[in-house]
This record gives C-alpha cells, structure tokens and sequence, in this order.
C-alpha cells in the first residue's frame, strides 16, 4: 500500500449550515477548498490513491410514496488503492448542456472496487422544467478530509449519460414564506430548531436545501451587511444581529454518520465543499455544527449520510441561536425557500432584563 503524500496547504475546513427561518438566519456556510472545474478528459492526479472505473447506472426513486420521485440516483464505480475518506461532486446538464443540479457524496472505504452515489434533488429537476436524457458531467473525486485536507485523484467532464425522465415526474417544491413580526426594545436572545423525519432508501438518507439565500429574506425586506473578521452583522427596520453568537448545529439521529454539501453561488462563481464525515455515538447520533455565516449568493444544501441498520427513516433537528437588539417595530418576511415542512419551535429569551416585547406573530401564509 503506497504511503499518503504530506499535503502542503492543508485547508482547514469549517462545517457551516442552513439558517432557520425567523428572523433570518440559518445558514450554512463553510471554510473550505474549492474544487476546480474538470476539463473534458479525465485527469488522475493522485491514481495511487484511487480512480472512477467508467461504471455508471441510474435511477429515480421515490422515497415518500407519493407518486413523485425524489430523486435521481446516479451510481459511479470508483477503484480504492488508497483506503481514507473521498469525496465526489458532480452535475447534470440537459442536451442543450445547461446546467441543472449538482449533487456530492464523502463515504471512508477501505481499498478494492467501491461504489459512490450522487442524489441530484427531484424537487430542483422539476424546477428546471427540463427533460432528461441528462448528461452526468464537470465529476471530480477526491482524496482526504476537511482537517487534513484534499487532493484531487481523478476528474471528468463528460461521464455518462441517464435514462429519458421527464420533470414533471419529480417532486413539486413548496415554497411559501413566513412572517415575524413584533415590537419592543432592548436584546434577546433568539433559538430557532426545525425537527424532520425524512425516508431512506437502500440504507442512505439524503435532504436538500435548493435555492437558499443569505440571508434567507424576501427582497421586501430591506438588509444592510456589515462584515469583519469576526463574522458579519446584519441590519434592518428595527432589528440589528450582530456576528455573535452565532451556533448553528445540524443532529442526524437513528444513523451511522452525517455528511454535508455546499454549492455556492455568486454571479459567474460556483464554489463547492464537502465536510469531513461526522460518526455516530452509539445511540446512533451524528453531530455536525459551525458558528461562522457567509452572507451573499445563493446555496444548495446538502445533507446525507448511511442510515442505522434497518432504519426506514431518520430524524433531523436543525437548530440556531442567534442575539437579536429590538428598537421598535417590526415584521420580517422570511424565503424559506428549500426549507423542510417539519416542526419549526422558537424560543425567546431575555438578556440583562433589557427587553421588553409587546407582541410577536409568526406565521405560514
């Protein structure tokens, strides 16, 4: 077995995630590498660690039952030399190439041929309004973790071709938005946490959040950012966020790990990471959580991972916590755009008994 290079520039690389509707925030955001754009042959930089074999299959699976699928699975064979943790991140593209959705997948194998899966998002491809055959393409697999950092062993540009779908027979995403609104004055401390269960198939979980805006506001509402190098401060009619505190944790329960996926978008920019995989304790709950939040663009959120053995679903809690300063009046207009239908729970709490609230409503329109 070939012995692991020392990687000069490891990136360290900070899970961020989601912000939970309420007065904005939940987010992910991540410190982290950006993958280049593969050229349109493959490229092995690092094949004494390992290399896609030019296997593929797909197929589209629906997970709630519903008549709809979820989404499109994509099955890409690797060749594992070196055993550790890798990554793979891919795109669909019509037969006019315009790109569609992009998926990612972390899995830790030993060595010996190994399969990886790109879940690309129903509710996305039902979006776009276009019709399959797509075209897998821009695949990159890579070697190593977030702590210690990634080397790339193999990319493409042009790897397979899926079956005929056609979009309609995807998931139609929901997107309604949410009001806050109150008055008062002085501080509070804000807890936002969103409960889901979510179905497995063939022992994997996957959820994605497509479309999330930082911060997640409908335009109506007015939003001045302010950064530092402490972390960014946002303002607005009435309310003012400062960078901390600033805890956003996403919990996976009744599973073996957690993963999560960011694609960032920003103008002609695309950015994607993959976080190092986060194991289960042995009452089968995974941990991811972050502090830093990157407003500006727009994300797709994915969170995935091996489920517990004959598990048919799997509970997420999705939480933040966030320090509010009240002056006045206000209502917030909340694009929870992407955002799961479960359970949304808040909790207010006062600082230094500063602050005083004359009403609050939070509401589904």
């Amino acid at each position: 077995m070939p012995r692991a290079p020392h990687i000069q520039d490891a990136c360290l690389f900070s899970l961020r995630r989601l912000a939970a509707p309420i007065t904005m925030i939940v987010i992910v955001a991540i410190m982290a590498i950006l993958l280049q754009a593969a050229s349109a042959q493959i490229l092995s930089m690092g094949p004494e660690f390992a290399s896609l074999t030019g296997n593929y299959s797909d197929r589209a699976v629906d997970i709630n039952n519903d008549g709809k699928f979820d989404y499109l699975l994509v099955d890409a064979g690797v060749h594992i030399i070196y055993p550790g943790e890798y990554s793979l991140t891919g795109y669909l593209y019509d037969r006019n190439n315009r790109e569609i959705v992009w998926s990612a997948d972390h899995r830790n194998f030993s060595d010996g041929m190994q399969t990886m899966q790109l879940a690309f998002d129903g509710k996305t491809l039902e979006k776009m309004k276009l019709n399959g055959p797509y075209r897998l393409g821009n695949v990159t697999l890579t070697w190593g973790t977030a702590s210690d950092g990634l080397m790339p062993c193999a990319m493409i540009d042009d790897a397979y071709q899926t079956g005929p779908y056609n979009s309609s027979d995807f998931v139609d995403p929901v997107t309604p938005e949410k009001f806050l609104s109150g008055s008062g004055s002085g501080e509070l401390l804000l807890s936002i946490t969103i409960n889901m269960s979510q179905p497995t198939f063939s022992g994997r979980y996957t959820y994605d959040i497509v479309g999330l805006n930082m911060p997640p506001i409908s335009v109506s509402t007015p939003v001045k950012i302010t950064g530092s190098k402490n972390g960014y401060n946002l303002s607005m009619p009435g309310i003012y966020i400062p960078a901390k505190p600033n805890n956003f944790t996403i919990t996976a329960s009744r599973v073996r790990n957690i993963n999560v996926g960011v694609l960032k978008l920003q103008g002609d920019l695309q950015r994607t990471w993959v976080s190092a995989q986060f194991a289960a304790d042995a009452r089968g709950s995974a941990r991811a959580e972050s502090d830093l939040i990157s407003p500006g663009g727009s994300y797709h959120v994915k969170i995935f991972g091996d489920a517990a053995e004959n598990e048919t679903a799997v509970n997420l809690t999705m939480s933040v916590t966030k320090k509010l300063v009240v002056d006045g009046p206000f209502r917030l207009a909340i694009n929870t755009t992407g955002f799961p239908d479960g359970a949304y729970r808040i909790n207010a709490r006062a600082l230094n008994g500063s602050f005083s609230f004359d009403e609050i409503e939070y509401i589904d329109v």
